[in-house]
């Protein structure tokens, strides 16, 4: 593999400073991924002075002389880097990315959401035909994760039967943080029919901007030829009362239910027996997640944005598209978007 130059725009929490957080289980920053992949550091770009020199600073102390800028357009000018991670917010997103392409970048690894408007969002599908040369990966990390993927591919080859139903939940802006379960359903679907949306009792505190919808998107799921209805509740506030989990997804079949749970990091398996109630019924029965497939434990070390990385890079040296690519992140952002304006309607 190629030891690629790296430059990381935007040097918060996500591009730089959760990397030195000792509480994290696993790497949640962009100069980590770039770190434990072997790749160079090339440089830092922050608008904010005082972030870019604290992070720089911090860097240092571990042995990391990394070129600092406060202007991405100087960063491109002198340090020509072969892939830039994008942490600077969706505002930044629909300058650099266009700015990027049209320097022939050979990756971009960039945090969702792309943009928070169909206008900006119609634009970067308008430059997605054109692009031949750059590879995009957007940081929906359930994609690239092995764990969220066999359990897909548990659903699709009938593991709980006749897929009937999905409950998912999210926290805080069906804008910025539900695309998270839309983007990743795509890998198990086969394209949205209809999609119903009202506004939640639950409201998002921390902006007006980014509402919580609860709704209903029917999908089409082709392994099986029939519709399927996934249920979508918003449970948190954002960022002023985050006491619920971001991201949980239910699926229900006729022979049993598995359900992903904390954010990813444990797993919940009920089979379809008889009842001991009502005997002519089914109903489901806790199920020993010993004798689940190997692939289906949530147990074990997950490394999402290194794992999003090596996708990239594979992507780069191989000619194939990365687990999240425009397309995919756009059209699950629209699907976000689609909720809101049923709801607005």
């Amino acid at each position: 593999m190629t030891n690629y130059k790296v430059a990381i725009i935007g040097c918060g929490p996500l591009g730089v400073t959760n990397f030195f957080d000792q509480s994290l289980p696993f790497t949640y920053s962009f100069v980590g991924a770039t770190i434990k992949t072997g790749n160079q550091l090339a440089a830092l770009v922050d608008v904010n002075a005082e972030a870019l020199h604290s992070a720089k600073k911090t860097l240092e102390k571990n042995s990391s002389v990394v070129p600092a800028f406060t202007d991405w357009r100087t960063m491109f000018d002198q340090i020509n880097p072969d892939i830039i991670c994008v942490a600077a917010g969706p505002k930044v997103n629909v300058e650099v990315i266009p700015e990027a392409i049209g320097r022939k970048v050979k990756g971009i690894y960039c945090e969702k959401p792309l943009a928070l408007s169909l206008e900006a969002n119609d634009r970067l599908a308008e430059l997605e035909k054109q692009n031949q040369a750059t590879k995009i990966q957007v940081n929906y990390a359930r994609n690239y994760e092995t764990f969220h993927k066999a359990t897909l591919d548990f659903v699709k080859n009938g593991g709980i039967g006749n897929l009937q139903t999905i409950r998912t939940t999210y926290n805080g802006g069906v804008l910025a943080v539900f695309p998270h379960t839309t983007a990743l359903l795509q890998k198990l679907f086969d394209g949205v029919k209809s999609v119903s949306g009202i506004y939640s009792p639950i409201t998002n505190i921390s902006t007006a901007d980014d509402p919580n919808i609860d709704g209903t998107i029917k999908y089409y799921f082709a392994p099986q030829d029939r519709d399927v209805n996934v249920q979508v509740l918003a449970t948190g506030r954002g960022k002023e009362e985050n006491n619920t989990y971001i991201y949980e997804l239910e699926f229900t079949g006729s022979k049993g239910r598995i359900t992903i749970l904390e954010n990813g990091f444990r797993v919940r398996y009920e089979e379809m027996r008889l009842s001991r109630i009502f005997a002519s019924s089914g109903q489901t029965h806790p199920y020993e997640t010993t004798h689940l497939p190997l692939e289906l434990k949530a147990d074990h070390p997950r490394e999402f944005m290194i794992d999003g990385m090596y996708s990239l890079i594979n992507a780069i040296e191989t000619g194939k598209d990365t687990d999240c690519n425009l397309r995919c992140a756009l059209a699950a952002e629209e699907v976000a978007h689609a909720l809101a304006l049923a709801a607005a309607q």
